[in-house]
């Protein structure tokens, strides 16, 4: 303990005033013997003992009157047996919480005003010396600064224009962030201050492990911070959320209709019997529907919209509800439609006569003169070549490439196929009876460029040694390119005869811990399987691009594949799929770097996009075999990038965070004060509550009022003694 009017605190002794007055004035008695005095000895010893006690109980609360009054002149301040810092300069580390969960509105306002109010009135009050950082912790903790600065104005108006919205709070590694980034700041006195709803959903994931991680970081620093948990608001529960869009991921064209499943869930008490659903199309309002949601009820929606033209589109559903959190009421997704798919057949055995060309049968089928079953037929424009014109040229602006029953390719025409697939192409490989099965094994699997999923292990079925056939094995397709034949009313796949087909392998190996059934050790996904155990269609990636083999042929000669009605389903199915996963989704979750395949022309060229906030970015592509790739990794807002190419086209990108916030419970003081107990932190509730706090950390705690209340306590039991001793005294 030390006095701020230390020179005060000798007036203490002023107690000892008293104690020499009544040693002044003590009475002297002078005895006086007479006879019936031995009558009156014992009730005088009584007495004596009583005004002894009554005497000195008075006495002492003479003496402690002006040594009280003393002490609390003095101004005595509780240290702690430490060295108080004072007035010394700080470094201190703002933690805001910018997640979307803070847009609740509670006291007037979201959340996140108040705490951009209370970071801004703190480091209003912080010392000029003192260095100051700042960063948010939604999505992907993002310091505000490039280093520390000293300006506290500079600071505040840089919060001042922060929005939130953002991703899920980053708990974990925002206060991993701000230990290290406090580690690294100069002066002794360090502060970490956290300011956040302290949403249940974000702080229950830390576990023991997670703590005992956090306490040894801040052991091992040279210097101890002191922490500061600060909340803000109060904890709402009336919210309505939009989790997500369902729709097909399969390539879509101009005039076809996308149907669509918004999932909503109502995460509160409190019942909305007639909420309103809205779809916008490009912000421009396309339908509306109404539904009924329960207490903690899920439900879902379904629309229907098309396209006029081609492009980047971007539609919304929006859940208009009264409720405490807007931000989360609207869900978005980017929609490409395509005006064609451009597919490159490559012939390995033409004709001039009709359907006896190796490609005939398919190109018939994916360019039919009337619409199939899947009305992707204005979407596909083929083109035929011979196996000896294929090369970069040719292969340039085709979304997928067909070689059917080719023999072999030349080294060059290997590269250049390598490299269109590796730069996020697509192939597929029909086999047929012209194949060069060794070249197959050693240059496309097992070479420089190993393009095939897998190895060529024999000719099986109808053959001279073994006439027989074998069927398609009636299972349940999970995918998306046979996921239409799980309904058998769009075709059955077992009605196919296949009298030819190539033996893959190998197959007959453990699989690895976690590894699919169905998957091979190279890597190679089976599709289907015929009802010999023999693989039919497989597939795998490669590089950016992927590979799909079919161990027939596409023409009527090994199967009678052309002369069932699932042909030409099947194969549009297979090549509008292929086309469809080559393209880099343009819905992602926040934090997830966005990529947008571009021609190979556009490489170098500076591009603009423009992030939710309204910031234009410059990005430039890479190249990446025949085509270029952006990449652009600063996601951790929600909402619409819009990248513009250098024709002029707009490409969308929709991030979205994880609905996990939704739930607006937040921490309960008692579960507070345990995760603040874990990390040795303090718990606040405001900002003048931390300034209170602070200043007992720097100067200590002055006990003044409570001894200037001691002493009036002890001037009110002095009169009360002295007159109640008064009226017992005979």
């Amino acid at each position: 303990m030390t006095f701020l009017n230390g020179i005060l605190a000798i007036g203490a002794a002023a107690a000892a005033i008293p104690l020499l007055i009544h040693l002044l004035n003590r009475s002297r008695f002078r005895t006086v013997q007479w006879g019936a005095m031995h009558l009156l000895e014992s009730v005088i010893r009584t007495n004596n003992r009583r005004l002894r006690l009554e005497q000195l109980l008075l006495l002492l609360v003479r003496c402690a009157i002006p040594a009280v009054l003393a002490v609390c002149l003095a101004r005595p301040v509780l240290t702690g047996w430490q060295a108080l810092p004072g007035n010394a300069p700080s470094s201190t580390v703002f933690l805001l919480d910018n997640s979307y969960s803070m847009d609740a509105v509670s006291n007037g306002g979201p959340h996140f005003d108040e705490a951009v109010d209370y970071a801004c009135e703190i480091a209003s009050h912080l010392d000029r010396r003192s260095d100051i950082a700042a960063i948010t912790t939604g999505g992907v903790p993002t310091p505000l600064f490039d280093s520390p600065v000293f300006d506290s104005q500079m600071l505040t108006g840089r919060l001042r224009r922060l929005t939130g919205g953002f991703g899920a709070s980053a708990t974990v590694d925002s206060l991993e962030a701000g230990l290290g980034t406090l580690a690294g700041m100069a002066n002794a006195r360090r502060h970490l201050i956290v300011i956040s709803d302290f949403q249940t959903a974000d702080w229950k994931a830390l576990t023991g492990e997670t703590f005992a991680r956090l306490r040894e970081q801040i052991d091992a620093m040279t210097v101890r911070p002191t922490l500061t948990l600060l909340k803000v608001g109060n904890e709402v529960e009336d919210n309505v959320s939009v989790d997500s869009i369902d729709f097909s991921q399969r390539a879509l064209g101009v005039g076809q209709s996308l149907q669509l499943r918004a999932n909503l869930q109502n995460r509160g008490p409190r019942a909305y019997p007639a909420a309103r659903v809205l779809l916008r199309v490009d912000g421009k309002p396309e339908s509306a529907s109404q539904i009924a949601l329960e207490p903690g009820a899920a439900a879902q929606v379904l629309f229907a919209c098309q396209f006029k033209t081609a492009g980047s589109h971007v539609i919304e559903v929006e859940a208009a509800v009264d409720d405490r959190l807007a931000t989360d009421n609207r869900c978005a997704a980017s929609i490409p439609v395509l005006e064609r798919i451009d597919v490159l057949l490559v012939d390995g055995a033409p004709s001039s006569i009709p359907l006896e060309g190796e490609t005939d049968f398919l190109a018939v089928a994916l360019t039919p003169y009337t619409l199939g079953r899947v009305k992707l037929t204005d979407l596909l424009e083929t083109r035929t070549i011979a196996a000896k014109e294929l090369d970069e040229r040719a292969m340039a602006g085709a979304r997928v490439v067909v070689l059917a029953n080719v023999a072999r390719l030349a080294d060059e025409q290997v590269s250049a196929l390598a490299d269109y697939v590796r730069g996020g192409g697509s192939l597929l490989i029909f086999l047929g009876n012209k194949i060069d099965m060794p070249w197959y094994n050693q240059t496309l699997h097992s070479g420089a460029s190993p393009l095939l999923p897998m190895p060529l292990l024999s000719l099986e079925g109808n053959t001279r040694d073994n006439p027989q056939s074998a069927r398609i094995v009636a299972q349940y397709f999970e995918h998306p390119a046979l996921g239409l034949f799980n309904d058998r009313t769009n075709g059955n796949l077992a009605d196919v005869e296949i009298r030819s087909w190539y033996r893959f392998g190998p197959l007959e190996q453990p699989s690895s811990a976690g590894q699919n059934p169905g998957d091979s050790p190279d890597g190679a996904l089976v599709l289907a399987r015929l009802e010999t155990g023999d693989p039919l269609i497989v597939q795998r990636r490669f590089g950016a691009g992927v590979v799909l083999q079919v161990a027939t042929a596409c023409d009527a000669d090994w199967s009678t594949f052309p002369m069932q009605p699932v042909y030409l389903p099947l194969v549009q199915q297979l090549v509008t799929t292929l086309a469809s996963q080559v393209m880099p989704s343009r819905n992602l979750q926040t934090g997830e770097p966005l990529t947008a395949v571009l021609p190979g022309d556009a490489a170098g060229l500076p591009l603009s996009l423009t992030s939710p906030d309204g910031l234009r970015h410059t990005v430039h592509p890479v190249a990446r075999g025949t085509s270029s790739v952006v990449q652009f990794d600063r996601t951790a807002q929600p909402g619409v990038y819009a990248l513009t190419s250098s024709e002029g086209e707009t490409i969308h990108f929709v991030a979205q965070a994880p609905r996990n916030e939704s739930d607006l419970r937040t921490l309960t003081r008692d579960e507070l004060d345990a995760v603040a107990a874990e990390l040795g932190a303090d718990v606040v509730e405001s900002a003048r509550e931390f300034l209170a706090l602070e200043r007992t950390r720097r100067h200590g705690r002055e006990i003044w009022r409570l001894l200037l209340l001691a002493l009036l306590l002890l001037m009110f039991t002095e009169l009360f003694l002295q007159q109640r001793f008064a009226r017992a005294r005979p």
